[in-house]
């Protein structure tokens, strides 16, 4: 199937079982996609996933064409990833005092370390999606929201609750910290 249908759309907002098992083969690879990328492992994306679908049956009313039924369903995903690592890790995800932040802080580079070319295009998705899953999870968030996502740094900061300072200076660890799992992993 190219593309979602405005029946299949409307038999899910009458709960049809049948329009709604359309719906979920259709995006269920691109949705677990992006479930993994935000979480640290595979048994946790598939509950994000699960619950995400829930969410989206329940609110595939708001989605009004079917034309941008894709938009929909992906923002939809990527926020109830973000509202699940922010409450899951709420306690100590941004906050630079805790022991995990000084473990990684120890371990960066120095700037003119971090000034060397590092092209992450030059590996292969698997080797990318295993350093990315390394992450610790506030780096790992910044990176989807940045990078994949294309949230402007002010966007990511409204969506986590931190200053727009900090959205740039933990993107600059972050990609500092996945060069050097992916450089330790070829190893």
């Amino acid at each position: 199937m190219s593309e979602i249908s405005e029946s299949i759309i409307k038999g899910c907002t009458e709960k049809d079982p049948g329009c709604q098992k359309v719906l979920y083969e259709y995006y269920y690879k691109k949705m677990y996609a992006i479930c993994l990328r935000y979480c640290g492992d595979k048994d946790e994306a598939k509950d994000l996933l699960h619950d995400g679908f829930i969410k989206l049956f329940d609110k595939i009313h708001l989605s009004a064409e079917s034309g941008k039924i894709d938009a929909w369903v992906r923002r939809l995903f990527t926020n109830h990833c973000i509202d699940y690592v922010r409450s899951a890790y709420k306690r100590y995800m941004f906050n630079n005092l805790d022991e995990q932040s000084e473990k990684w802080s120890s371990t960066e580079e120095s700037d003119e370390e971090s000034a060397q070319i590092f092209d992450p295009l030059a590996f292969s998705a698997d080797q990318l999606m295993l350093a990315m899953q390394a992450l610790r999870p506030d780096y790992r968030t910044i990176i989807n929201l940045y990078a994949i996502e294309n949230y402007s740094h002010q966007e990511i900061a409204q969506q986590l609750g931190i200053e727009h300072a900090s959205s740039r200076s933990k993107l600059l660890r972050a990609r500092l910290a996945l060069k050097k799992i992916i450089l330790e992993q070829n190893q």
